[in-house]
């Protein structure tokens, strides 16, 4: 009689995990010398994975149910396969094929594939806010929900209550991949987007302090939450640095490189690289705070910086986001090249940082002062 089929959750099987890069977790089954293996969806770091689990990870309770979840189905197709005397590895793999193309309800579906993209977690923490709102709309629940209808419906129940139609057509571009690969998958016939136009809305202008307000908010006399909300903004000031890069920074980040302290790292985001020479004023606030400007969450630091706005009669919506802005435009404006700003915010291409130089006509303004030169 065969060995009974061995079934095992493993991790960074071709061994390429490291504390930056990502790896798989799989499940594998083994049989007579030969074996299969399944796809969670999952992916951490090295230092995310101990004793079969995730750990350290913002999402790791739900990886675990969803790793758990396929694991036992799995177990319970094998032994099934077993009492009836018909298993084998191929109708293993093809059997759990059907069952994820049977699947009815879409926003299960739905929730499973995000997890199992291949996304940064600040994306798929964008696509889980989508399953949020389809739930909330509460038309769109099963595979047979998706008619046109259905999504004009959903569209007008955004307006109802979101202003910017750029956010709307957001939620509407997270969406249409998925359809897409429901369609792929047979899920379902037809694309319920065809004969619908989503307007993509007018781009949010960029928005920026100048070199004064900045230092009006560095005067203000505050303490508590508020102060601590202003430091971390002026922080990003000074280093064009965006919020969930500049929570993660520790003193073994910081090294020091012909007289200056640097920080070398990657984007959370993009995983870009970058590199930060500290500016006195970001030095100033780093020891400040023992190196650990952790301080609060994004949410709550704009709320504290919409009352520091008010207090240092600011006219603009401030954000975190804003002193990532400033930092580019100050940069311009003081002369730094835009291909040396791109690189100092780590963008993808230099195409995402001229949307600054056209804020500020950098380069027409720099044109006329050439020209006032050569008179």
């Amino acid at each position: 009689m065969a060995n009974a089929p061995i079934i095992r959750v493993i991790f960074d099987r071709r061994k390429t995990a490291s504390a930056v890069k990502k790896a798989s977790v799989e499940i594998e089954v083994y049989y007579n010398r030969e074996r299969t293996r399944f796809s969670t969806g999952v992916s951490v770091l090295k230092q995310q994975w101990r004793d079969g689990i995730v750990i350290k990870h913002p999402e790791a309770q739900k990886l675990n149910e969803s790793i758990r979840s396929l694991y036992d189905a799995i177990c319970a197709n094998v032994d099934a396969m077993l009492r009836e005397g018909t298993f084998n590895l191929a109708q293993l793999k093809q059997t759990k094929e059907i069952e994820e193309e049977k699947k009815t309800d879409f926003l299960e579906w739905l929730e499973d594939r995000i997890y199992k993209r291949g996304v940064k977690e600040s994306t798929r923490r964008q696509h889980l806010v989508l399953i949020n709102e389809l739930r909330s709309f509460g038309r769109i629940r099963t595979f047979a929900d998706l008619t046109t209808r259905n999504i004009k419906l959903w569209d007008d129940s955004l307006k109802a209550k979101i202003r910017s139609q750029a956010t709307i057509h957001s939620y509407h571009k997270r969406l249409k991949p998925y359809i897409i690969e429901a369609i792929q998958l047979d899920l379902i016939q037809s694309n319920p987007y065809d004969g619908i136009k989503i307007p993509a809305g007018k781009k949010e202008v960029i928005k920026y302090i100048t070199d004064e307000e900045r230092e009006r908010i560095e005067d203000l006399e505050i303490q508590g939450p508020a102060a601590k909300a202003r430091d971390m903004f002026i922080f990003a000031c000074y280093t064009g640095l965006s919020f969930s890069d500049l929570i993660k920074i520790s003193r073994d980040d910081i090294f020091e490189r012909e007289n200056d302290l640097c920080i070398i790292d990657k984007r959370m985001k993009t995983s870009n690289p970058y590199t930060i020479v500290l500016l006195p004023k970001a030095i100033e606030i780093l020891e400040k705070y023992n190196y650990n400007i952790n301080l609060m969450s994004n949410q709550k630091c704009n709320e504290y910086l919409k009352i520091i706005a008010y207090m240092a009669k600011i006219p603009i919506n401030l954000t975190m986001h804003v002193g990532r802005h400033t930092f580019a435009t100050w940069a311009l404006t003081k002369g730094v090249g835009i291909e040396t700003v791109s690189k100092m915010l780590a963008h993808s291409d230099i195409a995402m940082t001229e949307k600054y130089a056209k804020v500020l006509n950098t380069s027409v303004i720099s044109g006329f002062h050439k020209l006032r030169g050569a008179l």
